[in-house]
């Protein structure tokens, strides 16, 4: 029998008319619950062993103007544990510093993004955005860089803002890469203002900083993923900017400049910012990467290409609905691209793969920064909003679509997961996992990787809606334990 507990409710002020990242399926919640032994259609696999995880924005209190951008809102994490066929359900609130001091105060206390250039380095780190595993913890990010946030994989309680060992107080992309063969977690970070706008490091598995070192860009950038092979990282540079003339006259305006390059910087897993190498490639704009790899001396990389970075917003739109242009991959257009980099010649080759819009994409993350054959793209809804309405199974090999899923009409999903089933090495040998969701209720989708075709092989029900979200992430119960042992070792030693 499903047992629901309330933990906590939140005195919430958010409000905007006209806004629809606070209605519908966007809307927020303002408990968080903990239930077990949660129901389902269908028995769940046994063999899922782990935590999956997803981040949201969230919001308690308006922005100080009251002009809600989604990005503004604060984290929420959602998160259903798998044991032995058994289900528990979580939702908790990141307690960053600025929502801490939001609550002392009762009320808003920062500027949004809708709120021009002036709010840009004083926003809210809410940590909303990306969630990872690292060591045998859950680490938050925000994508505009900030500290990441640890939270007890369990629990899902906020432990504090993460600056490995106090050696690094500064932010990081939320994109940041966990390293599961090697524990590594590979960080970037940028500035809007000071130059050479991106620094570059790495920390160890358990959580000590063991490498930074500063990469200089021709200016301020906008980069918001990157990828990692066995031996390498590679980061963007790509011609999306705040104006720079209007930047110096305390304002901002979103460009893209066809007349720039896109670079893709190479860089030793732990070289200095004077080994990077960079390679062109034709303008473009890219939110999310898919993986990358060393074929002999090159690296081939995937993501997903914009063919629209910036819409163009039709006159006379309200404000408040100005963000769902630049929140829509059906304006924006993703498509999956494959880039090759010759670390040898110095040959580049850049060519789309497929026309279908695809995005949000999850792999088996054991194979991060190795030749992969699959990946499970989500399909782009037709709805102009952050939504996807199904999931693409792509195969490398065949270079073409092999399977896919599409939801009913009206649900909607976020990021899918790869969970393995038990301890299985094998790169298609699990199970993809997502909340599923309409404006009333969410469920948590269940697929056999093999076989997303044939549709979910179980559906869990939660006892509240979850609202839509950014990232998603599938700790896995043997490296949470793992972690925690070689933890305990140390502090016994």
């Amino acid at each position: 029998m499903v047992k629901v507990v309330v933990e906590n409710a939140y005195a919430a002020d958010i409000a905007e008319e006209g806004n629809d990242y606070l209605d519908g399926i966007f809307r927020p919640v303002f408990e968080e619950v903990t239930a077990t032994d949660l129901d389902s259609d269908r028995p769940i696999p046994a063999d899922i062993d782990g935590i999956y995880v997803r981040n949201g924005h969230n919001p308690i209190y308006r922005p100080q103007s009251g002009r809600y951008h989604w990005f503004d809102g604060d984290s929420m994490v959602h998160g259903v544990a798998f044991e032995n066929g058994r289900a528990t359900y979580r939702n908790r609130m990141v307690l960053t510093a600025g929502l801490l001091a939001e609550m002392e105060e009762g009320k808003g206390l920062f500027l949004g993004l809708r709120d021009g250039f002036a709010a840009e380095e004083g926003l809210k780190n809410n940590s909303g955005t990306d969630i990872v595993l690292h060591n045998g913890e859950i680490k938050t990010m925000f994508a505009r860089c900030g500290q990441p946030y640890r939270l007890d994989p369990y629990s899902l309680q906020t432990l504090g803002p993460d600056s490995f060992g106090g050696a690094w107080t500064k932010g990081v992309s939320a994109h940041s890469k966990t390293d599961e063969r090697t524990g590594e977690f590979v960080f970037f970070n940028y500035s809007f203002n000071t130059a050479p706008y991106m620094e570059y490091g790495v920390v160890s598995a358990d959580n000590r900083l063991l490498h930074v070192t500063e990469i200089e860009l021709p200016g301020a950038r906008l980069p918001h993923d990157s990828w990692i092979t066995e031996h390498y990282t590679i980061l963007h540079d790509l011609p999306l900017f705040w104006d720079p003339e209007l930047i110096a006259r305390g304002k901002k305006k979103l460009t893209f400049d066809r007349s720039l390059k896109s670079r893709f910087g190479v860089i030793p897993r732990h070289g200095k910012g004077d080994e990077i190498r960079w390679f062109e490639f034709e303008p473009t704009y890219m939110l999310h990467t898919v993986n990358a790899w060393e074929e002999g001396d090159e690296i081939v990389a995937y993501g997903f290409s914009l063919e629209i970075p910036v819409p163009e917003v039709p006159a006379g739109t309200p404000s408040a609905k100005v963000q769902n242009y630049f929140l829509s991959f059906a304006y924006q257009k993703p498509r999956l691209i494959e880039y090759r980099m010759n670390l040898k010649t110095g040959e580049t080759a850049e060519r789309f793969l497929d026309d279908q819009l695809v995005e949000m994409p999850c792999i088996n993350n054991r194979f991060m920064g190795l030749k992969t054959r699959y990946a499970y793209n989500t399909l782009v809804s037709e709805t102009p909003l952050f939504l996807m309405s199904g999931i693409q199974k792509w195969d490398f090999e065949a270079m073409a679509e092999v399977d896919r899923y599409e939801l009913p009409e009206g649900k909607y999903m976020g990021q899918p997961v790869f969970a393995p089933k038990g301890e299985a090495t094998g790169e298609e040998d699990g199970y993809l996992i997502a909340f599923v969701t309409d404006a009333d209720r969410t469920d948590v989708y269940i697929w056999d990787a093999r076989s997303i075709g044939a549709g979910p092989v179980s559906i869990v029900a939660l006892p509240q809606r979850v609202p839509s979200g950014s990232h998603a992430y599938f700790a896995r119960g043997g490296d949470i334990r793992a972690a925690q042992a070689r933890r305990g070792q140390r502090e016994a030693a």
